[in-house]
């Protein structure tokens, strides 16, 4: 561990090979992977993933920012990469200038990208979002076709890519989400009927990509998936995936407490026995969440510790009395294995009352990244 840092996150980047591995036997040979590394690679550091996904096959790697993506080629990465975001007319230049594909769902937008690609002498791939009922950014599904064949007239614009999202994947056989895969297929009719070109066609995140075969088309953006966390409803098609993360701290004292006593702000807790406690120097500064209060468990010596009291900013209390000694300086897991017990990010999802993106994504720049 990092010395100077409070707790680290372990990345195992042979688990995260296997899950694209996984990701690859799913789809076949035929359907290009865009991988998924917007917010830090959910947690788990952008450059280290996205060049590991890039050396598995990848075809594209996908961002949520400008700034992300120009992280990705300071850190030397040269190949595809997306930036799913709208950006600001502010980031535009920086995307032409970082040779960014940019996810684009109004004509002027279009117009100012091809404005700029004109000056810099170069030509700017897009793909075109479109709205077939997420409700997000994109062109309507019932205007694209005419909005789609105006921007083909802008020069220095490649439509290189059509894409639609869905908004509940994880159910199998949802009548919605087969809904938007038809509204999808019947643009993509409209456009080649009209002689549109362009290159790709994309729709599948995890959830789609394991539960709706036919939304597979050309490429498909997995993220959770990959970082070995399932999705949220029993998918249909199995997946073998390994968690990529593992969370670690160390205990740096151990209190005794009487019956009766206080523990933490709030006194959510009071001791209703005697208790012996290590305190861990993590808090939700470090992304270990408020709402875990009372209601998560750490590993400590391969077995389940429980939070007690209030998490603080920089510090949380876990009961060991049933451990018998427990001395600064031992391991406490807070995602992870230890023994036969593991803590998962889905198991903190719901202690806390969210989603597993929520807790990975969350995890702060106080924890040390270290890359397996």
């Amino acid at each position: 561990m990092d010395g100077a840092a409070p707790s680290r996150a372990v990345i195992d980047l042979e688990a995260y090979a296997h899950n694209l591995h996984e990701v690859r036997r799913i789809i076949g040979k035929k359907v290009g992977i865009a991988a998924v590394v917007k917010a830090n690679a959910y947690g788990h550091g952008l450059a280290p993933v996205a060049q590991r996904a890039l050396q598995e096959g990848a075809a594209m790697l996908a961002v949520a920012t400008v700034e992300e993506g120009m992280a990705l080629r300071a850190a030397g990465l040269d190949g595809p990469i997306l930036v799913m975001v709208q950006p600001g007319r502010d980031a535009l230049p920086e995307a032409v200038a970082h040779r960014l594909t940019v996810m684009i769902g109004d004509v002027r937008t279009a117009e100012a990208l091809g404005q700029l690609a004109h000056r810099a002498k170069r030509v700017v791939a897009v793909h075109c979002k479109i709205d077939t009922g997420m409700g997000r950014q994109g062109f309507d599904v019932a205007e694209a076709r005419e909005a789609i064949e105006y921007i083909t007239r802008i020069s220095h614009i490649d439509i290189e890519g059509i894409a639609t999202h869905f908004c509940s994947a994880d159910i199998p056989e949802d009548t919605y989400t087969m809904g938007q895969v038809r509204a999808f297929r019947h643009l993509l009719r409209q456009l080649e009927r009209s002689g549109i070109p362009y290159e790709v066609t994309h729709a599948a995140n995890s959830a789609a990509l394991l539960n709706y075969h036919a939304s597979h088309f050309d490429l498909v953006r997995p993220g959770l998936m990959t970082y070995g966390v399932g999705t949220t409803v029993k998918p249909a098609a199995h997946a073998d995936l390994r968690p990529v993360l593992s969370w670690r701290t160390r205990v740096i004292q151990v209190r005794h407490f009487k019956e009766g006593s206080s523990v933490g702000y709030g006194r959510t807790y009071v001791t209703p026995a005697p208790m012996t406690a290590a305190v861990l120097p993590v808090g939700y500064a470090d992304g270990y969440r408020h709402a875990l209060s009372n209601r998560a468990d750490v590993l400590i010596r391969g077995r389940r510790c429980p939070v007690r009291g209030a998490v603080s900013m920089d510090q949380i209390l876990v009961e060991t009395t049933h451990l018998g000694e427990v001395r600064a300086g031992d391991t406490a897991t807070l995602i992870g294995a230890d023994g036969d017990e593991r803590i998962t990010a889905e198991e903190l999802a719901r202690a806390a009352d969210t989603i597993p993106y929520e807790i990975l994504a969350g995890i702060g720049p106080r924890v040390a990244r270290e890359y397996a």
